[in-house]
């Protein structure tokens, strides 16, 4: 009988009443182990996020399966987003585990890990939450934009204003008792007799509780004159709309202390010296012996120029630049995803976001329970106006429902995005078809991004091949399954061969086994393990 040890967690109320309970994972678990015959010597219970491993129960299960390792042979949980939803931490964790000699399974996605295609289906397991998450951030992101092009502020409130709601229960910034500090701070600095620290000084002495640092930022925040500040995004530049919300000062007040500050500040801007176009592989590439980074230089020989990645003495390790590119680009091809790999991962995609819809669907509870949190929200609204709870209370209060009710409004928008969701796995996936095409006609920054996104740290060559301790391993399962893929055509090219050589024409001897040129090994990718 082999003894596992169980794994559940949720993490918000919400995933309760989507079948994801603590009670409700334990008791899937415990019949699974029933049904076959395994023995469980520990349940670890979660309640937190799975953006990391750094989770207290987590910490608690991984040093238990290193005091036991002898004795377990399994960790198991319901699916793969219990375990994870960061798709390069949890390869590194699976690694540790594969160390402690531990299987690690989900059994309503069970995988068999020794298949190398089996790799990529984990990749579609994994990296759908973290997909999901990233496509919740960018609603969020854009919600928070929508507002801000409205003049509604609805971050936390800087000082001399509160979070508040208007008449449509939307955010809206309401003036406090700090205001009168806030403005008069901006009266004395505009005389332009006292600087920053003095004015805070003067402040302070009156009762305004606050530190410096944040007395630096409130003389810049352009919504104490009713103005939102909104950054720059994608192809959208930085911009300051005017506010629906009431000012503390005036436009004319507010750009004349600006320019006051603006005449004290000295410039210590340094130009920094760009990366060199023919270097992009400047400060990925380390010295095979000493391990430090390898810098890049060009030399005067007789007749002409040398170029080359060097190390700094004393180990003189140095590479010319032009098999430096050839090494590189031999990496590249073999980690760019073949056609028919391309489209088998589309279909595997497709197939597990739908199921995840299916099964992730909203019924009325979902519904309900928005309901009794928006009116909960409206019950301490009233509670605090009629002054039956403190200002401290009401505020943790109202955090606590508003980002509950956030996080259910968001799976409202998460089961609209489906086709977004698949939309933007091709968009990334079919990039992976041209990696070497792609590095070769990007520009120097574009490269020094791509690689970065190949390599989380350094690598070095060795026999004319990357070597590397680390890389994405999105991209080392593809390298993986090409060179399986190679292998397999390469026996059936020789088994080819060899029948095709030994038919001779008739009355002939057979004649001797054709060599075939250009037959070389493929490119392949070393790792350290």
């Amino acid at each position: 009988m082999k003894n596992v040890i169980l794994y559940v967690r949720v993490s918000t109320d919400e995933q309760a009443g989507r079948g994801y309970s603590l009670r409700d994972q334990e008791q899937k678990l415990l019949t699974y182990c029933e049904n076959n015959n395994l023995n469980v010597l520990h349940i670890f219970r979660e309640d937190f996020s799975a953006k990391t491993f750094k989770r207290p129960e987590f910490k608690k299960l991984l040093d238990f399966c290193k005091r036991n390792k002898k004795y377990i042979h399994q960790m198991i949980f319901i699916k793969w987003d219990r375990f994870s939803r960061n798709t390069a931490e949890s390869y590194q964790m699976i690694g540790v585990f594969n160390q402690l000699a531990i299987q690690v399974n989900a059994i309503e996605q069970p995988l068999d890990l020794t298949v190398p295609e089996q790799g990529l289906m984990l990749a579609v397991y994994l990296s759908i939450p973290e997909v999901e998450n990233q496509r919740r951030s960018l609603n969020v992101i854009s919600g928070m934009r929508r507002a801000f092009k409205e003049g509604r502020y609805v971050g936390n409130a800087p000082r001399g204003y509160s979070n508040g709601m208007d008449a449509s229960k939307k955010p809206l910034l309401v003036i406090n008792e700090d205001a009168k500090y806030i403005k008069e701070g901006f009266e004395l600095l505009a005389t332009g007799i006292y600087n920053q620290k003095e004015v805070f000084n003067k402040l302070t002495a009156k009762g305004f509780k606050s530190s410096m640092t944040a007395i630096a930022s409130i003389f810049r925040n352009h919504l104490y004159y009713g103005g939102v500040f909104i950054k720059g995004y994608k192809d959208e530049e930085e911009t300051v709309v005017d506010g629906i919300h009431e000012p503390i000062i005036s436009k004319k007040l507010f750009f004349k202390v600006q320019d006051i500050l603006n005449n004290r500040c000295k410039d210590y801007h340094t130009a920094h010296k760009k990366v060199n176009e023919k270097f992009p592989l400047k400060g990925f590439l380390i010295c095979p012996i000493c391990k430090t980074p390898l810098t890049a230089s060009s030399s005067k020989g007789r007749t002409k120029h040398y170029t080359y990645y060097h190390c700094i003495s004393p180990c003189n390790e140095r590479y010319r630049l032009e098999d430096v590119n050839l090494w590189f680009t031999d990496f590249l091809k073999s980690i760019t995803l073949e056609k028919p790999i391309h489209q088998l991962f589309m279909e595997m995609i497709k197939e597990a976001l739908t199921k995840q819809t299916e099964k992730t669907e909203l019924g009325p509870k979902h519904y309900e329970k928005v309901k009794s949190i928006e009116e909960k929200i409206i019950r301490l609204q009233d509670l605090y106006i009629e002054g039956n709870i403190e200002k401290s209370e009401y505020k943790v209060a109202k955090e606590r429902y508003k980002l509950i009710h956030e996080e259910l409004k968001s799976l409202e928008i998460e089961n609209k995005d489906l086709k977004q969701v698949i939309k933007t796995y091709e968009s990334t996936i079919i990039k992976l078809e041209s990696i070497e095409n792609q590095y070769n006609v990007s520009d120097i920054e574009e490269k020094r991004k791509l690689i970065g996104s190949i390599f989380p740290k350094k690598f070095q060559f060795e026999n004319k091949k990357v070597r590397t301790a680390d890389i994405n391993p999105l991209f080392l399962k593809i390298s993986s399954i090409n060179s399986a893929s190679q292998r397999i055509k390469k026996r059936q090219i020789q088994k080819k061969l060899n029948l095709s050589g030994m038919v001779g024409n008739e009355g002939f001897e057979p004649p001797s086994i054709p060599i075939a040129s250009g037959c070389s090994e493929p490119a392949e990718l070393i790792i350290i393990q």
